[in-house]
C-alpha cells in the first residue's frame, strides 16, 4: 500500500521493524527509571487468596499456608478464583541477587521480565465476595477492592451485551501498562504488550477449565467507557480483553461464538512530525478503539474465504510435497496444566538434538486447537482464540526425526504441514533472530505472519491487537506442551523483520508477528 493510503497499523509495524542499519540507535537502558513490575493499590482490607492454594506451603518460600476461613455454602468460591489467578499470573519463583532487587517470576512469560499486563476482577451476586471491582496483586496474591456495587449492567453494555454476561457472575479484565515494555523496547514495546497479554490469556483459558469455568475472551468493547470506569485514561494503561467466566454447567449454545467488532477504517495515517517514544503506538491504540456504537459484527469462524494452499500461502515457494498429516495419537495432559505452569521457564539453551515427529505433532496440535466443553449431548465447541485463521504459520525444521529439514507451511485446521523449500536454514534463522543461539539450536521454529494490508481494510486497525494476542496465546500453549514433554521452548519477539520474510519467500509488506523456538534441553 502506498504511503498516502497507509493505515496506522501498517505505519506502526513498518516503523518498528528491526534492521541491521538502525538497530544500534536504541539507547542504553536507564535502570533508575525502570517502571515497577506491580501495580499496588492501597487498601485497608485486601482479600488474601493464599489460604485457598492447593499446597501446604508457598511454593517458592516454603512458608506454611494459613488455614482458609470458613466459606458460605455455594458450588464454588474463593478457592477457584485463587487457583485461577495464581496459576495464570501469580508469582511462581523469586530470584535473589546481591546487586539488584528481587526478581519475581510469574506464571505467564513476559519479554524482559517486565510483565506489562494487569488483571482486574468484576463480581456480582456471590455470597463469598462483595459485588464490585477488584485488582489482583500477583506479588501478594491478594485482591484489592476498588469499588463496591453492582456494575454488571454497565459492563455488559460496554461489551455490547455478549450473552456470556447473562450467565456469568465473575469476569476478568486484562489491561496493558504501556511504560513497562516501552522502557526497554521503545516504540516496539506495544507489540510485546499484546504478545504478553496473549500469554496471560492462554493461561486463563486453560486454568478456567481446571477450576470449573468456561472463559469467553471478548476483544470487542467500548474502550473509552471501560478505561474511564477504571480511571485508566488512554496514556499509561488500557483495557485489552474482557473475559466473562461462566460455570461449566451454565454454558449455553447461544454464547459460544466470539464475534469480532472491527474498528473504523481510517486512511491515511499522519504521524507526528517529531514523535516521542510511545506516540505512535498510542495513536494506534486510539485508532483501533471502539465507541458505544460499534461497526457491524464480523464473524470469522467460517471457511468461506479460504483458498487452496498453493494460491494462498503468499510465499514465492511452491509446495514440494503433498501435505504431511500430523500424528493424531498424542497424550492428553490437560490435568497436568497446573504443574506445567509452576515449572515453566523460557528455554535459554537447546542441545541441538532432534525431536521426534510425534513430539512436534503433539505440540502443534495442542497449541492451536480449541477446547470442547462437556455437555449432556456430547461436547460444545467454544471459541477461545480471536481470529487465528487470519495469520499464517510456518515451520523452520532443523532437526526433527521423520521430517526433512526445510521450510514448511502449517495448516492447523487440516492438521498437516507442507514442505515448501528443502534444506538446512539454521544459520539463516540464527541471523534473523538477532544472532540468538536458540534459533540455530532449536529442533524447529514456528513463525506467524499476517497480510496486514488486506486485514486492516476488512477489520480496521483493531485487528493488530487480536493478531498478536492470538499469537501470544498459541506461544504460551507451546511453552506448556514443551514442559510436559520435557523439552524447552522460548518465544522471540526481537528479529530482523525483513530477513524473516525473505527467508519464507514473502514480501516485506507481510507482518511477522511472533517466533517461537522449540528444542531439546541440554543434559
Amino acid at each position: 500500500m502506498s504511503a498516502s493510503h497507509e493505515s496506522c497499523a501498517e505505519y506502526y509495524h513498518e516503523d518498528t521493524k528491526y534492521d541491521r542499519k538502525t538497530i544500534h540507535r536504541f539507547q542504553s537502558l536507564d535502570f533508575s527509571s525502570k517502571p515497577a513490575p506491580f501495580k499496588d493499590y492501597q487498601t485497608d482490607n485486601p482479600i488474601s487468596l493464599m489460604p485457598y492454594l492447593p499446597f501446604n506451603f508457598i511454593p517458592f518460600t516454603r512458608t506454611p499456608l494459613p488455614e482458609p476461613p470458613p466459606q458460605p455454602p455455594y458450588p464454588w468460591g474463593l478457592a477457584e478464583l485463587s487457583q485461577l489467578l495464581f496459576f495464570s499470573y501469580g508469582v511462581t519463583a523469586i530470584i535473589d541477587s546481591p546487586r539488584t532487587e528481587q526478581t519475581f517470576l510469574r506464571a505467564a512469560p513476559s519479554a524482559g521480565g517486565l510483565y506489562p499486563a494487569e488483571v482486574y476482577l468484576a463480581t456480582r451476586d456471590l455470597p463469598f465476595i462483595s459485588d464490585g471491582i477488584f485488582h489482583y496483586n500477583g506479588k501478594d496474591h491478594t485482591l484489592a477492592t476498588l469499588y463496591e456495587g453492582n456494575f454488571w449492567p454497565r459492563l455488559s453494555a460496554w461489551a455490547f451485551d455478549h450473552p456470556s454476561f447473562e450467565e456469568s457472575h465473575a469476569a476478568l479484565i486484562l489491561t496493558g501498562y504501556f511504560d513497562r515494555s516501552a522502557w526497554r523496547y521503545g516504540e516496539r514495546g506495544y507489540r510485546r504488550i499484546l504478545l504478553d497479554t496473549g500469554h496471560l490469556l492462554g493461561n486463563i483459558v486453560l486454568m478456567s477449565y481446571q477450576t470449573g469455568f468456561v472463559p469467553y475472551p471478548l476483544s470487542g468493547f467500548n474502550d473509552q467507557a471501560i478505561n474511564s470506569f477504571l480511571f485508566l485514561g488512554d496514556q499509561k494503561e488500557v483495557v485489552l480483553v474482557v473475559v466473562p467466566l461462566v460455570r461449566l454447567q451454565d454454558a449455553r449454545d447461544n454464547s459460544l461464538s466470539l464475534p469480532f467488532f472491527p474498528s473504523p477504517v481510517v486512511f491515511p495515517y499522519h504521524p507526528p512530525e517529531k514523535p516521542e517514544t510511545g506516540d505512535i503506538f498510542r495513536d494506534l491504540h486510539r485508532f483501533s478503539s471502539l465507541g458505544s456504537q460499534p461497526p457491524a459484527v464480523v464473524n470469522t469462524s467460517g471457511r468461506e474465504n479460504e483458498k487452496v494452499l498453493g494460491e494462498d500461502s503468499g510465499s514465492r515457494f511452491t509446495p514440494l510435497s503433498e501435505p504431511i498429516p500430523l500424528e493424531t495419537d498424542f497424550p492428553d495432559f490437560e490435568n497436568q496444566i497446573p504443574r506445567a505452569l509452576l515449572t515453566r521457564r523460557s528455554g535459554r539453551q537447546f542441545s541441538g538434538e532432534p525431536l521426534d515427529f510425534s513430539q512436534l505433532s503433539t505440540i502443534l496440535s495442542f497449541s492451536y486447537r480449541e477446547i470442547d466443553v462437556p455437555d449432556s449431548s456430547g461436547t460444545l465447541p467454544v471459541q477461545h482464540f480471536f481470529q487465528p485463521e487470519l495469520f499464517k504459520s510456518w515451520l523452520i525444521v532443523n532437526q526433527v526425526t521423520g521430517l526433512a529439514s526445510g521450510i514448511y507451511l502449517y495448516d492447523p485446521r487440516g492438521g498437516h504441514v507442507t514442505l515448501l523449500k528443502e534444506g538446512n536454514f539454521q544459520e539463516e534463522i540464527y541471523e534473523a533472530v538477532l544472532s540468538q543461539d536458540l534459533g540455530r539450536d532449536a529442533s524447529f521454529v514456528l513463525i506467524q505472519t499476517a497480510d496486514l494490508e488486506s486485514l486492516v481494510i476488512q477489520y480496521g486497525d483493531r485487528v493488530y491487537r487480536t493478531l498478536h494476542m492470538d499469537a501470544g496465546q498459541i506461544g504460551e500453549r507451546i511453552n506448556l506442551a514443551a514442559v510436559h514433554l520435557g523439552l524447552g521452548a522460548s518465544g522471540i519477539g526481537g528479529f530482523y523483520d525483513d530477513e524473516v520474510t525473505d527467508l519464507l519467500g514473502l514480501s516485506h509488506q507481510t507482518a511477522v508477528l511472533y517466533i517461537t523456538t522449540v528444542g531439546a534441553l541440554p543434559g
